[in-house]
């Protein structure tokens, strides 16, 4: 009966996910009750696990142990990280396609967890404890649910096989030089780990076969998984380039902008595998397709084609989202356009182009050197990146401002847009002075003579519906860029230093913590920092309140069963987080600033704070040099006393506050101490913080 009911939840969910509106498509986050995966401790995983290792030799099994250790505690690191995915579509249609193909395995099946992964990477991967892992990239350019089906099998074996594990241990004897390693120089000792590496490779594949074959899924489709795995550096596009969408009335682009066609490129199958961990592609394809010469057959998808499209295009436009958070902007926009092919009316795609323009007109106004293009892209993407990289800083500018303004025409109410707009206005004019003088404003208008810059950019503007309000914001947003930039950063820096924050309200996202023990043979003390994190919603509450402050903490590292709200918000704030980082221009409007906003209206705060500390004890070097010079030499004896209980330990705490809506780092709060990490001191770095947010 629980069964049944939290199968009709899941299909609930999956109905609500599935129901995606492409037009204006949001990014998917996780759903449902929280998983028992992202709420047991890391230690208590770590307790049930190292019992399940049986080895005599006590030299593997301590390997093992610490094996299991790392690992466990990775792991749920990378689950917190906001990555993972959980009772969400995507998620619910990879165990329906695992329970597929393992069906006549019902005890296997029971032990393996699967999870989408918002990640570009085209790759799947499983862990030691019985995780799979499919990356939203892989998914995004399979061809049918079949590959899907073998991909998994591949994956399913690694676990069975316990592969993980295995490669550890035998790295370990390599590096360390046991037995048969034992006279192998470096050179040997890389390759036997990559020779190793691929056995289990090539057993995942073989053995994986095997277990494929027993589905009803197409044994003529595995072939075209390694065909995709070959070229999963190639950015995914599959329509020939238009720059028709960009232009409009006399705004057309120059035709030496666009080459006739791009280079081939070179598929190479027999490549050369010695130092990798995994065969070439020409001997993994041969062997897998040899144990299905006698037996083909078999249907491309059994859950559902509609379905498994339906998921492909879900992980195609969240595709768009990362590669703009990861600032790959040509390779956005190259999908963004195949996507427009099926959804051409998608404000989502429009914005995703326009956005990806406005981070490279950016980038090339800070550097006009930097590359658009990758030497290894060919074909229609090798066009796209050319006709991107052909074109000035002033030129791009021009037309991320264009497709800006014409996207904000049909989203009026997008902060984002705004300010993304207003923003490139002012670095455009930085840059260019007199720059909003250098277009026609009206159809009627004369041509301009004598432009210094491409004449075809002075029409970009004619035909915005917003053409007069357009002019009157370039022209404000200039003059606010040519104010002399030293009497600005003067006022600042005496505004800065007289600001009082007076922050009543302050939301703290995944606080973070690490102990490293360098006295002790197992050095990172993960179990004592996870102890630490479970406590420290207390000891931020406890401050506050002291204060008057209010706070609320987005902690992953502690959740309860229906905190499925904490997750879904630590997963958009770390990707806002981890972009502001990347970027190199402070004013530069995140991608996703929209999705932020709408977090700060619902914690009603703007204020966001990453904090945390790091911690590290050592040995007291020299204690026995004290020890002998203090009875040697009495009258020394009071300064050797001080040396031997000099701090055996340092701690570092950290704290970065955010004001989301304007993006400014409002207080970046370091402190190194030459102190022992301890209750106490954590606790009161934690109220100084917010003391001074508070005053």
């Amino acid at each position: 009966m629980k069964r049944l009911l939290l199968l009709a939840v899941f299909a609930g969910f999956s109905g609500i996910a599935c129901a995606q509106d492409f037009d204006n498509y949001k990014t998917i986050l996780p759903e449902g009750p929280v998983p028992k995966d992202f709420i047991e401790l890391s230690a208590a995983k770590f307790q049930t696990e190292v019992t399940n290792i049986t080895d005599k030799k006590k030299r593997v099994k301590q390997t093992k142990k610490k094996f299991v250790l790392e690992s466990t505690f990775s792991i749920d690191g990378f689950l917190a990280n906001g990555t993972v995915l959980f009772n969400d579509a995507i998620t619910v249609y990879l165990q329906n396609v695992l329970e597929e193909t393992l069906k006549f395995d019902p005890a296997l099946q029971k032990k393996i967890k699967i999870y989408a992964v918002k990640s570009a990477n085209v790759n799947a991967f499983t862990t030691n404890s019985g995780h799979i892992f499919v990356n939203l990239g892989l998914l995004a350019r399979l061809e049918n649910e079949a590959q899907l089906a073998f991909v998994l099998s591949h994956e399913v074996i690694h676990f069975k096989k316990q592969h993980v594990m295995n490669v550890y241990v035998k790295n370990i004897e390599i590096e360390r030089g046991r037995g048969d390693y034992r006279k192998l120089n470096l050179n040997e000792r890389d390759f036997a780990k990559s020779s190793f590496s691929k056995e289990m490779e090539s057993e995942a594949d073989l053995l994986g076969s095997d277990l494929y074959a027993a589905s009803a899924y197409s044994k003529d489709s595995v072939a075209g998984i390694f065909d995709i795995l070959n070229v999963a550096d190639q950015p995914l596009m599959y329509t020939t380039f238009n720059k028709q969408p960009f232009e409009g009335g006399s705004y057309i682009f120059p035709e030496a902008l666009v080459i006739e066609r791009g280079k081939a490129v070179e598929i190479l199958e027999d490549y050369n595998d010695s130092t990798l961990t995994h065969p070439n592609i020409k001997k993994r394809k041969e062997r897998v397709t040899a144990k299905f010469a006698n037996g083909r057959g078999g249907v491309d998808f059994k859950i559902s084609k509609q379905r498994f499209q339906q998921i492909r295009k879900i992980a195609r436009f969240e595709l768009c989202r990362i590669l703009l958070l990861e600032h790959r902007y040509a390779e956005c926009i190259a999908l963004a356009q195949s996507l427009q092919l099926e959804d051409p009316r998608s404000a989502f795609l429009r914005e995703s182009i326009a956005k990806a323009l406005y981070g490279l007109a950016k980038l090339r106004l800070r550097d006009e050197d930097a590359r658009v293009l990758k030497e290894s892209w060919g074909n229609e993407m090798e066009r796209v990146a050319t006709f991107l990289s052909k074109q000035s800083p002033y030129e791009l500018s021009v037309l991320a401002l264009r497709a800006l303004q014409k996207c904000k025409e049909q989203a009026p109410a997008s902060a984002e847009l705004g300010l993304m707009v207003s923003d490139l206005m002012r670095s455009f004019a930085a840059e260019y002075a007199g720059v909003a003088k250098n277009f026609v404003k009206t159809a009627n208008q004369k041509p301009l003579d004598k432009l210094a810059y491409p004449s075809y950019t002075q029409y970009a503007f004619v035909d915005l519906a917003s053409s007069a309000e357009f002019f009157q914001q370039f022209e404000k947003q200039a003059a606010a860029a040519g104010k002399p930039k030293s009497s600005q950063s003067s006022r600042k820096k005496k505004s800065a230093k007289a600001k009082s924050l007076k922050v009543d309200k302050l939301v703290v996202v995944k606080p973070a913590y690490v102990k490293i023990d360098t006295r002790k043979k197992q050095r990172v003390r993960h179990v004592d920092a996870e102890e630490v994190l479970i406590n420290i919603n207390d000891k931020i509450n406890n401050a506050a309140g002291e204060l008057g402050m209010k706070t609320e903490i987005i902690n992953p590292n502690k959740l309860s069963m229906n905190q499925v709200d904490v997750m879904r918000a630590n997963s958009v704030m770390n990707d806002w987080f981890d972009e502001r980082i990347l970027t190199a221009d402070n004013e530069q409007i995140s991608p996703v600033y929209n999705e932020v906003l709408a977090l700060a209206t619902t914690y009603k705060t703007d204020h966001f704070a990453w904090m945390g500390a790091f911690a590290l004890r050592h040995k007291n070097a020299g204690k026995g040099y004290y020890i002998a010079t203090g009875l040697l030499l009495p009258a020394f004896a009071p300064y050797m006393i001080a040396g031997m209980v000099k701090p055996s330990g340092k701690t570092l705490y950290f704290a970065m506050v955010f004001n989301v809506r304007t993006q400014e780092l409002e207080m970046l709060d370091i402190r190194a101490m030459a102190m022992r990490d301890t209750d106490h001191l954590l606790q009161s770095n934690i109220y100084y913080t917010l003391f001074k947010l508070k005053k």
